[in-house]
């Protein structure tokens, strides 16, 4: 039997924003039906939707998060074959290596010590780079959450997340960004 996911649990399984998963049905760049006002999706095809997309990965991806562990997690996640991650573990840092090389994505964490994601955001938007900057927390109902998005960020994705879903998420986003 198929599954028939809702936007909701569609965020849920891709781990991006439902905002983003209207605007992707919206615009017909992802495989959904509605019912009524409402939108649908069946994980078959979604799943088959982002594996058609893989070929159109990002070369570059850089990983911002003071926690080790969740940097070796995105790096086993991303096959080496289709991306390139780098890996920092303070916003000051992501920022000197943001500004020497040129990245698809940056996934920046949002509470960090030192210099926080926000922070670390402003700077990197003021190097007029490129990148598309996905913001990661495990806070979101936080203040910092509020600061962050008033910069605009693709998208947000919340911890914890496990390899699967780090690989949905990145198959769904390079989608989003290469069709949209």
């Amino acid at each position: 039997m198929t599954e028939i996911m809702t936007a909701q649990e569609l965020s849920t399984y891709l781990k991006i924003t439902t905002t983003t998963i209207y605007k992707l049905a919206q615009q017909g760049e992802i495989p959904s039906f509605k019912i009524g006002s409402e939108w649908r999706f069946k994980r078959e095809l979604v799943d088959r939707w982002l594996e058609r997309g893989a070929g159109h990965a990002p070369k570059r991806v850089l990983v911002v998060d003071d926690e080790p562990a969740i940097c070796e997690l995105y790096t086993r996640a991303l096959d080496r074959k289709k991306y390139q991650v780098d890996v920092t573990y303070s916003g000051m840092e992501a920022i000197g290596v943001a500004g020497q090389n040129a990245y698809d994505y940056i996934f920046l964490d949002l509470k960090m010590p030192g210099m926080s994601g926000v922070e670390t955001f402003r700077e990197i938007k003021k190097l007029n780079l490129r990148a598309m900057v996905v913001i990661v927390t495990a806070y979101p109902d936080s203040e910092l959450l509020v600061e962050a998005m008033k910069l605009g960020p693709l998208t947000v994705i919340l911890k914890p997340f496990d390899l699967s879903e780090i690989q949905r998420s990145v198959e769904s986003l390079v989608l989003m960004t290469t069709r949209v």
